[in-house]
């Protein structure tokens, strides 16, 4: 398959790849039609969003297939079922038909992109072990994004539509909203995250009237959190004659937002399937221990070690906003790195804001977008005045930064900036824990 694309979801300098993705599906026998499909867009909190649903129905035993982007750790994870990856054997054969496939008449000389394809193996893979559900995660926008040519869907989840990709999904919000809006299908279900932004909920608005679709704004559910804390919180809600609290194992003040559209997701759905259950319980139970790669995740307890895949301004600002209720008396080390097409001076700015911390700069393990070490230093030395030291690679920084303070056991080191910088630190302390077992 062509890995000549950068970003997750189609190729963008070939435009609209939808009918040849139809085609695909249609040839192979519409196996996007054989499960219910959750449908999640959004720029924030997609992956979240996803696990937190995927993991609900598997409580209510359905056979749930779980599709994500970007995969962290290894490739299999990103297609799943009942939260175990797909195994690197069954994907390879997955690949390798769809290849023989492309290779045909009918589609000689065109080409699928790595997230192409990965969507479509998924697409076969949960056809033929028989899922009932599907959660499915947008790549990258939405009416272009591989994922948008799946036949139907049950409902369309939008967590918050923020700045991110300006220039591919649109230059403003309301045409980001747009970009994204086009992944509701007719009759279907839309539930739009809480605070949303204003325009954003407009044009969704809009195309949930011209589908004639069912709109739910989460914002609707009163849901707070009563008793905040590592590792897990309650969590209180209330909506129409639904109320409730439970045990929520996610940190980040951002995933009480999630945790809002599922909560409205999980009414809605309990009520279409005339389920007698007692939600506190359910959700307690999918919830409470849950825990989603890459977002605030603790990946050391010695030293103690946390990622976050935050990338963005929305996504910073979450991130920053987390660290102060929950990591206050901590001194903070944060290794942080960037891609240049992001808005890094403005999380630049965001992230100094944080109390009692210092960073450590590197770049993410993405040689053509990385942001230079040089560039990055001279940015924080503009908004901060002091320079912060720079390493090589997220490895150097990481473990440099581990034995600069092995004798300060208060210390907590954060990496955060983009999950290209994530993934190599975190196969390193998974590496590293495996050798010392």
């Amino acid at each position: 398959m062509s890995q000549t694309t950068e970003f997750t979801g189609f190729l963008y300098d070939q435009g609209d790849r939808i009918q040849l993705l139809k085609e695909v599906l249609s040839e192979l026998g519409h196996p996007d039609t054989n499960f219910s499909i959750i449908h999640v867009c959004g720029t924030n909190g997609k992956g979240s969003t996803a696990m937190m649903i995927g993991s609900i129905l598997q409580k209510l035993q359905f056979r749930v297939g779980l599709f994500t982007s970007p995969f962290i750790g290894d490739v299999t994870n990103g297609i799943q079922i009942n939260q175990r990856n797909i195994s690197s054997v069954t994907r390879q054969a997955l690949l390798s038909r769809l290849e023989q496939i492309m290779s045909s008449d009918k589609f000689a000389g065109q080409t699928l992109s790595e997230f192409e394809a990965e969507f479509v193996a998924a697409m076969m893979y949960f056809s033929d072990q028989h899922v009932d559900y599907v959660v499915l995660e947008c790549g990258l926008g939405g009416e272009l994004d591989a994922t948008n040519a799946v036949t139907t869907t049950m409902y369309s989840i939008f967590t918050k539509i923020g700045l991110d990709h300006i220039g591919i999904l649109g230059n403003n919000i309301e045409e980001i909203a747009t970009t994204k809006s086009k992944i509701i299908r007719e009759g279907n279900t839309t539930i739009v995250a809480p605070d949303q932004r204003p325009a954003a909920f407009d044009v969704l608005a809009g195309e949930v009237r011209t589908k004639h679709a069912k709109l739910l704004d989460a914002g609707a559910a009163k849901v707070n959190e009563i008793d905040p804390g590592l590792p897990t919180q309650m969590i209180q809600f209330h909506q129409g004659s639904f109320e409730g609290r439970f045990k929520f194992g996610l940190q980040g003040t951002y995933q009480v937002e999630n945790v809002s559209t599922v909560v409205t997701w999980l009414i809605d759905f309990v009520q279409k399937q005339q389920l007698a259950i007692n939600l506190d319980q359910l959700l307690t139970d999918s919830l409470g221990q849950l825990q989603v790669p890459g977002r605030f995740e603790m990946i050391s307890s010695s030293p103690k070690i946390i990622v976050d895949g935050a990338h963005n301004l929305d996504a910073i600002s979450a991130f920053v906003d987390t660290v102060g209720v929950n990591l206050k008396q901590q001194h903070k080390v944060i290794i942080t790195g960037f891609l240049k097409d992001k808005d890094y001076r403005d999380c630049v700015k965001l992230l100094t804001q944080i109390d009692d911390v210092s960073f450590r700069l590197t770049h993410p393990d993405n040689p053509k977008r990385a942001l230079s070490v040089a560039t990055l230093q001279a940015t924080f030395a503009d908004v901060t005045g002091a320079e912060y030291p720079t390493f090589a690679d997220p490895i150097t920084a990481l473990t440099h930064t581990m034995t600069e303070f092995r004798h300060e056991p208060d210390t907590i080191i954060l990496v955060v900036g983009s999950f290209y910088l994530l993934n190599p630190i975190r196969r390193f302390i998974k590496d590293r824990s495996n050798d010392h077992e």
